[in-house]
């Protein structure tokens, strides 16, 4: 049921995405986790307008707690998410260029599509490690973020 009311939110806000001006930071209320705290997020350095921004926030035991999409203007992107209980979380991002909805790797395994994730931990020869992800969140926040490729 909460995987069904998150898809139904993301589908809504996807909609008035499209419906008002792109101009406006996206903005998510997940009111399941009651929380009071809020992350602002801006995406900056991106390679091209063309896409979405996917981006998932995780809690420490890297369950996926939000998920949410943004559009990329001026080669920027900005959204903020509300209602998030105090924690350790990490945020996972990347830029959907092609619109296939998944992140694209080349035959050994490296992302052709730009990506990034909080504390802006760059991968050596693997996956970012998650534990240098996570970060204490305690009282409302702004993440600026600048993805690896």
């Amino acid at each position: 049921m909460k995987l069904y009311l998150h898809i139904l939110i993301i589908l809504n806000f996807l909609f008035l995405n499209v419906v008002f001006s792109q101009e406006e930071t996206s903005k998510y209320y997940i009111t399941d986790l009651r929380g009071n705290i809020s992350i602002d997020m801006e995406i900056n350095n991106l390679v091209s307008n063309i896409g979405p921004i996917y981006i998932r926030i995780l809690d420490d035991n890297e369950n996926p707690v939000i998920v949410g999409t943004s559009w990329v203007i001026n080669y920027s992107s900005k959204i903020s998410f509300d209602s998030i209980s105090p924690g350790k979380y990490a945020i996972q991002f990347f830029h959907d260029e092609n619109e296939n909805q998944k992140l694209d790797l080349n035959l050994i395994g490296i992302p052709k599509e730009s990506y990034g994730s909080s504390n802006d931990v760059k991968p050596v020869l693997g996956p970012p490690k998650f534990e240098k992800m996570l970060f204490n969140l305690t009282e409302n926040k702004k993440v600026i973020m600048v993805p690896v490729n």
